[in-house]
């Protein structure tokens, strides 16, 4: 997935922000020339981008209208932007606008799924693929999809279902049919031709679920260079399209996805031609290939994630079953031995243009590789701004020389051609509902609201994102949470811990977060004071917990005191089922020793007559 990329002509630079703004430089003089902000970037932002050349007939004006075949030569350079949501949006440079939006309206499921690559090409058109495993090939002019393409290998298998990146394969055989390479966890090579699809070849395994694919075309053959951004390595595949790879003439049915597992599984495993080593993993590769006398020269350049710069050159004339090593490294530092990582390169004019970064801005620099020495260390200033001193008196023969330069609109501009956004549109873009299906968007949210308060110490907003209780969003929130806030954020649940019950229960929900999410790096910084807070709060829990079964024994003795005084009032109102009268009971026992004290003497009587 691409989210930084160069013009065709170099000129001009383009990245995605972590806030889904789309970044335009100019190389020449490194400026940031434009800067667009598209709607709703937080709850759908940009995913990947790719330069295209379009027209002025592809893109419809407003009314559906299409302009004249006057400057049907003209050609305008744009940007393609893929969105989660599953549209495109075709941004131009020069008009600074958006030109037109792609998307699927017929199916909405496969829409949601969201696009995660982008490739064009001036003689096949732009392609597109999607979560849900396929490629859509589109028709810029009426913005609707062309062709719809199934690459989906095991439905079982979700990782391999997942296409992260794609690269279209240019040839020189005469046929109708488009080349094209899948990547996730498996490179495939594949033909598609009017949304039927058949499997050329396999190219072994990815390291990584986003690989990163250049394609490289030199006088008769055709390279991947394929690279993981979990291994220090790329890869060279002889991707050339031959006669053997073309369709079938008579009109064989394409192979099914059983055959298609079955053909790959009992075939050998595949070898790339080449490999080359990287001090890191790659971040943006670019090659050139030159025809000389000796053969097919390649001129390959890599930034890795350390922040450097590789040059290769190498020829190509046969096989390499041994990775083959830079031929010199390309460093920027400053007078003071700080590094200025590199972000991106692009091979132009038998030179390097490398882009780095000095004091938060890009620098783009024409530089030439020195092969004689392995590593070239480019010693350049950090730009830092000087400090402007207020001046006590202003002359006017200096104001006279002041030129005011006009603001830069930055209006965000849709594909209808309005001017300005709704404010509902703005405010849906800023809201917080939990409950809504996307979850991305409040989970970025909230994590920039959180940092944003735990910087600033802003007790309201840190309220506002520790109210959620939510398991779930807790989870997510503190997985994107940067390393350096946690000692913050555990100061801020010690001290909620100490207070009511209500807060507390939040705690425990956003301390279990925390600890899922983070436990590598809370064990690796128990002997930094975020341990001290950690075990702050241990003490806190443990003597809560210690009061628990006291309060629960006050409780329950509350609770019957309150209710055997509220019975007397009631049974006092009530009448009686029963009266027991004592007096009646001593009448009956006197009558009983009457009749016994006469029994005995009426029995004497009997004897003494006997």
């Amino acid at each position: 997935m691409a989210e930084i990329a160069f013009s065709e002509d170099g000129k001009y630079f383009s990245a995605i922000s972590h806030d889904g703004r789309l970044r335009i430089w100019d190389t020449e003089t490194s400026i940031l020339k434009q800067e667009y902000t598209p709607d709703l970037h937080l709850s759908s932002p940009p995913s990947c981008l790719q330069w295209i050349l379009i027209s002025n007939t592809d893109t419809p004006r407003k009314g559906g209208k299409k302009r004249s075949n006057s400057i049907s030569e003209q050609q305008d350079q744009c940007v393609a932007l893929g969105t989660t949501n599953g549209k495109i949006l075709i941004y131009s440079v020069s008009q600074a606008k958006v030109l037109t939006v792609l998307e699927d309206g017929k199916n909405s499921e496969v829409q949601k799924c969201g696009v995660t690559s982008l490739d064009w090409h001036k003689n096949y058109g732009l392609f597109s693929s999607n979560k849900a495993g396929y490629v859509q090939e589109w028709n810029i002019g009426s913005g609707e999809i062309s062709n719809k393409y199934n690459v989906i290998f095991d439905s079982k298998n979700k990782q391999a279902s997942h296409v992260s990146a794609i690269k279209i394969v240019p040839h020189n055989q005469k046929t109708p049919a488009t080349f094209l390479v899948t990547a996730s966890w498996q490179v495939r090579l594949w033909r598609l031709l009017d949304g039927t699809v058949d499997l050329v070849r396999t190219m072994g395994h990815s390291g990584s679920a986003r690989p990163l694919l250049t394609v490289a075309r030199g006088s008769d053959k055709c390279w991947l260079i394929e690279g993981s951004q979990n291994e220090r390595l790329l890869s060279f595949w002889d991707v050339t399209i031959t006669p053997q790879n073309l369709p079938q003439v008579n009109g064989s049915a394409s192979p099914t996805k059983k055959q298609r597992k079955k053909s790959t599984s009992d075939a050998v495993v595949p070898h790339p031609t080449y490999n080359f080593v990287l001090e890191d993993a790659p971040k943006m590769v670019d090659v050139n290939l030159s025809q000389t006398d000796e053969g097919v020269k390649l001129n390959m350049l890599a930034t890795t994630r350390s922040g450097v710069m590789h040059y290769y050159g190498h020829m190509l004339n046969g096989a390499s079953t041994k990775p083959l090593k830079p031929s010199v490294t390309v460093q920027v530092t400053t007078e003071a031995a700080r590094m200025l990582p590199a972000q991106c390169c692009k091979y132009r004019d038998d030179a390097c243009l490398l882009g780095y970064e000095a004091n938060e801005a890009m620098v783009f620099e024409t530089v030439v590789p020195d092969t004689k020495t392995k590593t070239q260390v480019l010693i350049r200033s950090d730009n830092k701004r000087p400090k402007l001193d207020t001046p006590r008196e202003r002359s006017d023969s200096v104001t006279e020389l002041v030129t005011y330069a006009e603001p830069v609109s930055r209006k965000r501009v849709t594909a209808g051609g309005q001017l300005e956004v709704a404010m509902e549109a703005r405010l849906a873009n800023l809201a917080l509902d939990t409950k809504s299906r996307s979850k991305s968007a409040v989970n970025q949210n909230l994590t920039k609201l959180l940092v944003q308060g735990l910087h600033s110490k802003d007790k309201k907003l840190i309220q506002m994102v520790l109210n959620n209780a939510d398991p779930a969003t807790a989870a997510r929130t503190t997985a994107a949470l940067p390393p350096d806030q946690l000692p913050a954020l555990l100061q801020q649940l010690a001290g909620l811990a100490a207070r009511r019950s209500t807060l507390c229960s939040r705690v425990c929900v956003w301390l279990h977060a925390l600890i899922l999410t983070q436990s590598s790096l809370l064990l690796a910084s128990l002997s930094s004071p975020v341990g001290d807070q950690l075990a702050q709060l241990l003490a806190i829990f443990t003597q809560r917990r210690s009061n628990l079964c006291q309060l629960l024994n006050l409780k329950g003795r509350l609770e019957l005191a309150a209710t055997q005084r509220a019975r007397p009032a009631a049974a006092a109102e009530a009448e009686a089922v029963l009266v027991y009268n004592d007096s009646s009971s001593d009448e009956e026992d006197m009558a009983v020793e009457r009749a016994d004290s006469d029994g005995g003497s009426w029995d004497d009587s009997d004897e003494d007559d006997e």
